[in-house]
């Protein structure tokens, strides 16, 4: 009986090691992030709402990660600021309690976050690819500024130049050294002031929430600080004249917590980062598009297009660079004025 018993006790045993040896064989390396089967599902704040081509580019992301990851990853799109505004989600994808936004960057931690922001930075989109575009200094410099502070940067999201509505028609606007008589709504942003400043106009600072009464009532002549479909949907009622100056381009910024996305597979990662990269050098195009369907929206309403010539623009340019320029680097920084300046060949 007892040897029965140790003959038993032999196998079973030996059963658990050759058990533990499979195990040990398919044991996942340590490090690799394995999920172990499980979904993940990462929270994404969305500035924009459900019909602008940026949430819709997010959708498209959310659906070629599921696919690329059979299903492990999974993307939940809160869009329409509803997770808060952009500068208390930036703060918490900083720290984690959001893992991932799609929206205007905060310069609250450090101002070189908002370059993309920097009037006439450039003045067709074909110079915009290449300075906000993978690869570029400037983005690799908003990469090493996502890094410092706690995040992985995802790309850039084109949305559309920035344009001049106007109540009142402007005979010289190609002209950056004429006087102009006009008063011009800008934002309560420095370098966008001083941009209009330069080229001539008195500005003044209105709500955003009282600009189109404003303008209907005589308080400002036009403003800076929309696209043309910002222009076409808000405010064609009271605009009469359009001008394409392409002063700063409006753009979203997709981010991840660094911690989160370093907890995730390498494949999950890869998955994530092709699919943001597809969709971001895609946007150029897409705004592209877009500003032209608006531009022609307005002028079928009866709005006046005025088209500036690519000399034109680079007249504006040139003098914004030159007479604003300075100021604005003193706050933006020199890492972001190197960066800036390279992929200007400056």
């Amino acid at each position: 009986m007892k040897k029965a018993l140790a003959l038993i006790l032999a196998m079973v045993m030996a059963l658990s090691l050759v058990a533990c040896g499979g195990q040990n064989g398919n044991e996942t390396p340590s490090g690799d992030n394995s999920t172990n089967g499980e979904v993940i599902k990462l929270r994404v704040a969305v500035q924009q709402n459900e019909n602008h081509e940026t949430c819709k580019a997010v959708r498209r992301i959310a659906d070629k990660v599921k696919e690329a990851t059979n299903g492990g990853l999974e993307l939940d799109i809160y869009s329409d600021s509803v997770l808060g505004d952009y500068t208390a989600v930036f703060d918490e994808v900083r720290m984690g309690t959001i893992d991932m936004a799609v929206q205007s960057f905060s310069g609250q931690y450090d101002p070189a976050f908002e370059i993309g922001y920097l009037p006439y930075l450039f003045t067709n989109y074909d110079e915009a690819s290449k300075v906000l575009g993978e690869g570029s200094n400037t983005y690799k410099m908003i990469q090493n500024k996502c890094d410092e502070n706690n995040m992985v940067f995802l790309g850039y999201f084109a949305e559309g130049f920035v344009q001049v509505g106007m109540v009142k028609p402007v005979d010289n606007m190609g002209d950056p050294n004429a006087a102009k008589s006009q008063l011009v709504r800008c934002p309560a942003i420095e370098s966008g002031r001083l941009a209009m400043e330069c080229q001539g106009f008195p500005t003044v600072t209105i709500p955003y929430s009282d600009l189109y009464t404003s303008m209907q009532t005589g308080v400002c002549d036009g403003w800076m600080g929309g696209t043309a479909e910002l222009n076409y949907v808000g405010f064609r009622d009271v605009i009469k004249y359009l001008y394409l100056v392409n002063q700063q381009m409006e753009n979203n910024s997709g981010i991840i917590n660094k911690d989160k996305f370093n907890s995730l597979p390498a494949e999950y990662q890869t998955a994530l980062m092709e699919a943001f990269s597809e969709e971001s050098a895609a946007s150029f195009g897409r705004a592209q598009t877009t500003d032209e369907t608006n531009i022609k929206l307005c002028e079928d309403y009866g709005i006046t297009i005025v088209k500036l010539t690519q000399d034109e623009l680079n007249a504006l340019a040139d003098k914004v660079r030159t007479e604003t320029w300075d100021k604005d680097f003193e706050m933006y920084g020199e890492d972001a004025k190197t960066a800036v300046y390279a992929d200007m060949g400056w």
